[in-house]
């Protein structure tokens, strides 16, 4: 992806399929747009699946909270790169494990350290790499609160519609239109397709806006955190969201790049965990979801 820098997501799936079965791998449709997701969030590269595009990100290091000043490379990996690094920084690489024996893993996390801010700056602009400072805090701070998308038709007769229907522990659709204000998904052009019912009107949404906007209409809390370190006079802690609540991708990368670690997920129930994660970030991605974060002991 960094050699090529962007092209069709049809195809970079099935080129990641290939890859993997040459090293006795054998990933599902979901495990490469798993992948993908992942590296969505950790901010390699923008993902339009709507357009079915994707483009590599601009290679930078992002600071990682309270982390004494380790910044995190971001984006695009041109070989040969790592070891230009290691000629000049402190490196530390972290590979990862795959999460519930997905057989693809998420691309390695490559940190870089300092003797300071301006050196660590001056450094990575000699080879090509911009800082950005915290892109967690400056990508929550940015975030707009999610709402509906433009006016629509309603389905046709001839669509099959399912529509939304929340538990305080699971969601799940159910056959048929909703028989108040909700989300409702069917098929159009081979693709799923989500409207928003509110009142008389319909509107375009997506998979994760549609549920996040029913789980608030519905008044249901998914986003907690729990205090674990204060440093510089910022608490830090774990986030943790839970199952069936997917976070938009700008979101997640907010949560994501306070470690620069993909997502976890706890085996017992699924919940996404983000560590390293200041109380204001949560705080904000919050917000803009419409959820109130729950602080856990």
């Amino acid at each position: 992806m960094s050699e090529v820098g962007s092209g069709d997501i049809r195809d970079l799936r099935q080129r990641i399929a290939w890859a993997a079965r040459s090293a006795d791998r054998s990933p599902r449709p979901r495990d490469t747009g798993r992948w993908l997701r992942d590296v969505s969030s950790l901010g390699h590269a923008e993902i339009d699946w709507a357009n079915d595009r994707w483009a590599i990100a601009p290679a930078v290091a992002t600071l990682t909270p309270g982390a004494g000043g380790t910044a995190v490379l971001v984006g695009q990996r041109r070989i040969g790169l790592l070891e230009r690094l290691e000629d000049v920084f402190a490196v530390q690489v972290e590979e990862h494990e795959s999460s519930h024996g997905a057989p693809l893993c998420a691309p390695s996390s490559v940190y870089v350290q300092s003797d300071s801010i301006d050196a660590l700056r001056s450094d990575l602009a000699e080879l090509g790499i911009a800082f950005v400072g915290c892109a967690a805090r400056n990508i929550a701070e940015g975030l707009s609160p999610i709402g509906l998308g433009d006016l629509a038709a309603s389905p046709s007769r001839s669509d099959v519609v399912e529509h939304l229907t929340l538990t305080e522990d699971w969601h799940q659709f159910s056959p048929g239109l909703p028989a108040a204000d909700g989300l409702c998904r069917f098929t159009a052009l081979g693709r799923p397709s989500y409207l928003f019912r509110s009142g008389k009107n319909w509107h375009h949404t997506d998979h994760a806006t549609g549920i996040l906007l029913e789980l608030a209409r519905c008044g249901l809390s998914v986003i907690r955190w729990r205090p674990e370190r204060t440093m510089a006079g910022q608490e830090i802690g774990t986030a943790f969201v839970d199952q069936g609540a997917p976070l938009p991708p700008l979101q997640a990368r907010a949560l994501v790049l306070c470690s620069g670690l993909p997502t976890r997920f706890g085996r017992a129930v699924g919940t996404a965990i983000y560590p390293n994660v200041p109380k204001e970030i949560v705080e904000l991605v919050g917000e803009s979801i419409r959820q109130r974060v729950t602080v856990i002991s």
